[in-house]
């Protein structure tokens, strides 16, 4: 199945979920210091990797298999960031990170569904990806040092998504996202998420309802508990 048209720039996208070597093509700009370059981004089974079009003599180019990427963020402003393992010298030792920006108008969710199945929670989405079930909502403003979004967090049945005003911003958590819940009083909620960085703090415009966020908690300990439970049985098998 296809989407737009190489002549247009759009995303070419080959996409068979059902065969192993699925893959989806990007046509995009690789951002950095001197300008960026045009080129193809491609996601497939193994991993991602990079190549710039037309080629030149010292053409970027970069593979990257999925245990060497520490996170991949997709956002709904058409922005991908590939964090590596790899050292940057002349930053003291910053993990080095890679932007790419797709062109045309790309078929996020799509891309989005295949990636939360091969990333496991190193993968980031930026959008609002909404579940079947909505169970409730509430209008809300991330707080921050810099001007937080405003938006609205619903609460699906598999799912938490902050849906924000501002390009980028929102975010899509599967229950298994999600390390805690907490709440300060009845206007606070706070998301800890397995991403870097990833405590959201949002102020609620409506009175938070204290069955609601109690279920929501139940239901994310209840996945906590199972996974600790988990990795103490991995840590036992180790130690044997």
């Amino acid at each position: 199945m296809a989407f737009g048209s190489k002549k247009t720039g759009c995303l070419v996208i080959v996409l068979a979920l059902a065969c192993p070597a699925a893959a989806l093509d990007f046509q995009a700009r690789h951002r950095h210091w001197r300008g960026g370059c045009a080129g193809v981004l491609t996601l497939d089974a193994d991993g991602a990797g990079f190549r710039q079009a037309p080629a030149k003599k010292k053409a970027h180019a970069w593979r990257w298999k999925w245990e060497d990427i520490q996170q991949l963020e997709l956002g709904d402003d058409r922005r991908v960031r590939i964090l590596s393992y790899k050292d940057r010298a002349l930053a003291l030792g910053r993990d080095q990170a890679y932007e790419f920006v797709l062109q045309g108008s790309p078929d996020l969710a799509a891309a989005r569904e295949w990636l939360g199945r091969l990333m496991d929670g190193r993968f980031v989405a930026r959008l609002a990806a909404p579940g079947e079930r909505l169970l409730w909502e509430l209008p809300v403003k991330r707080i921050r040092r810099n001007a937080g979004p405003q938006g609205v967090l619903r609460v699906y049945e598999d799912r938490v998504v902050f849906a924000a005003g501002k390009a980028g911003e929102s975010r899509t958590w599967r229950d298994s996202d999600i390390d805690m819940i907490s709440s300060a009083g009845p206007f606070e909620l706070s998301i800890v998420t397995f991403e870097r960085g990833g405590r959201f703090d949002f102020q609620t415009r409506q009175r938070l309802d204290t069955a609601r966020y109690e279920a929501l908690w139940l239901r994310l300990e209840s996945l906590r508990g199972l996974r600790l439970l988990h990795e103490s049985n991995q840590e036992k098998e180790t130690a044997r």
